[in-house]
């Protein structure tokens, strides 16, 4: 058999793994049909687990979970499924193409509100495409950066293996062309916010690789005029900070300031993760704050 019609057939049996992977009552297999099939580019339309209808490429490492599994941060999706309400509002901050945004739509429910900050144009583009897809009402795109302040930024593309690498810190693009970089807009929490969505948000959930606290500074000034039930989702990328010891030590401090706790989130982007059912892993207390490598940080005034 030719190169060229392995590649034909694998192609062909790819929707097949896929359907295997994703439904099948039993594991037997699974991990070895990821190992064989999960590199192959192809382009999709599929459901999530959790009813949203998404388009995208298997070359994209979040779009390629989300098709094979239907899921992206499985532990994470859980927590928040658990944790909004009809009625709430959730602000997603570094949307990337709406898997968190859809799937809050979906349960705060008519009387609800996401606010969707995107500030690639290019992602934010597929953004709205689902929104539009899955005909939430409930949802407000906005294409700014949350930042500390007023201004333009300059925007460094994640690449086409992952979109969500996309960043507004220099020092986090490793030796990315800087010709690469286009320049948009940044605005403080403060000035994208409604102040119904301010008083009604329940979870904040902010991915920015490296930029935490830029949007941290941004939203601190609001923290006091919040529900007193709030909470922050985080991922805190140490080593895309450029001075991540006193960077960890600001978000820390304002948080534990505003009362808030530090929780962990067992964030495995292993298969076996991908392939466990039921609500997931919850969070648990953060034991040490100093943060040597990526942590999703879950800031809470409840007790878990």
């Amino acid at each position: 058999m030719t190169t060229r019609m392995r590649t034909m057939l694998g192609d062909a049996l790819t929707p097949a793994a896929r359907a295997w992977i994703r439904y099948a009552p039993v594991a037997a297999g699974k991990p070895w049909l990821w190992e064989r099939f999960h590199w192959r580019p192809r382009q999709f339309k599929c459901r999530t687990r959790f009813g949203g209808r998404i388009t995208g490429n298997t070359e994209d490492l979040i779009q390629r979970h989300l098709y094979y599994f239907g899921t992206w941060e499985p532990n994470i999706s859980g927590w928040i499924s658990g944790s909004l309400r009809p009625g709430d509002c959730f602000v997603d901050i570094g949307a990337n193409i709406g898997h968190y945004t859809l799937l809050a739509s979906r349960i705060v429910g008519a009387s609800g509100k996401v606010v969707a900050i995107e500030a690639a144009q290019w992602i934010h583009a597929i953004l709205d495409k689902h929104v539009a897809l899955n005909r939430r009402k409930n949802i407000r795109t906005v294409q700014v950066a949350a930042s500390a302040q007023r201004g333009v930024l300059k925007l460094y593309p994640g690449g086409p293996g992952n979109c969500g690498k996309t960043t507004t810190v220099e020092h986090a693009v490793h030796g990315r062309n800087d010709r690469e970089a286009v320049e948009v807009q940044a605005l403080p929490l403060a000035d994208i916010l409604s102040e119904e969505e301010i008083r009604r948000t329940r979870i904040i959930k902010i991915d920015v690789e490296g930029a935490e606290l830029q949007v941290l500074r941004g939203l601190a000034p609001l923290l006091g005029r919040m529900r007193t039930d709030l909470e922050v989702a985080m991922e805190i990328s140490p080593s895309l900070m450029p001075d991540a010891e006193a960077a960890r030590a600001e978000i820390f401090s304002v948080m534990q300031a505003h009362g808030f706790s530090a929780f962990v989130f067992d964030n495995d982007y292993g298969v076996e993760t991908y392939l466990r059912r039921g609500p997931g892993k919850r969070p648990v207390t953060l034991s040490d704050s100093s943060i040597g490598s990526q942590a999703d940080i879950l800031f809470s005034r409840q007790r878990y």
